[in-house]
């Protein structure tokens, strides 16, 4: 039995000692996220077209999908995420031709409609705030040192105030965390209908079980 249990701990701390294995290299800060915050949403689309599209895709949602979430129309996503170059019904690509980037940077830019479930929206909005000049004036990152990803919110980061930067990186973080699960709030909002049904038909099987057995002598 104490072997079971060992070996059951053991397999139990694996997954934990190689997520801290691969982690970042800095105490991650927290994203503060909120998903129900549509203006959040809408401003955190319009960062990802501005600084992101150049190189990602976030190639699992379309154009329409995005607007009836965040609340736009399907004009309004069109002329502030297409700029009139995509139809409603495409997917949100990458505006760099193919092969591009295999030529310019030798590595394609990862999508990103997946990121925030692989990375966290914590890792998403510290790696985002954790650009810095080392003393030869080259950008790093202290999440992670030596990414090939240039540091594409210099401008903001340079000229806005750390709280309208701070506010900016949550935005667009709010948005990629609403990208990787589009009906996470729905299924939040689900959950709490079923438990309580789940509650309720509890209530019932007790007073039923109660019932049928307040007859019978033990």
């Amino acid at each position: 039995m104490k072997k079971l249990i060992l070996l059951f701990s053991f397999l139990l701390a694996v997954p934990f000692t190689v997520q801290s294995a691969g982690g970042p290299s800095i105490e991650l800060e927290e994203a503060g996220n909120n998903l129900r915050d549509k203006d959040s949403l809408q401003r955190g689309a319009e960062l990802f077209t501005n600084y992101c599209m150049a190189c990602h895709s976030v190639k699992y949602m379309r154009y329409n999908r995005i607007a009836r979430d965040i609340g736009w129309t399907d004009e309004e996503v069109i002329a502030k995420m297409s700029f009139g170059m995509n139809k409603v019904v495409d997917h949100v690509m990458t505006r760099m031709p193919e092969g591009v980037a295999m030529e310019s940077m030798g590595v394609e830019p990862p999508d990103l409609s997946l990121m925030s479930r692989l990375k966290g929206t914590d890792y998403i909005y510290t790696f985002l705030r954790a650009y810095y000049q080392d003393e030869n004036g080259n950008w790093n990152n202290k999440a992670l040192v030596g990414t090939s990803m240039p540091n594409v919110l210099e401008g903001m980061q340079r000229h806005a105030s750390e709280e309208d930067y701070a506010q900016a990186v949550r935005d667009l973080s709010n948005f990629l965390e609403y990208v990787g699960e589009p009906s996470k709030v729905q299924r939040y909002d689900l959950g709490w209908k079923v438990i309580a049904f789940l509650l309720v038909l509890l209530l019932l099987t007790y007073l039923l079980k109660r019932e049928y057995w307040r007859d019978i002598k033990h």
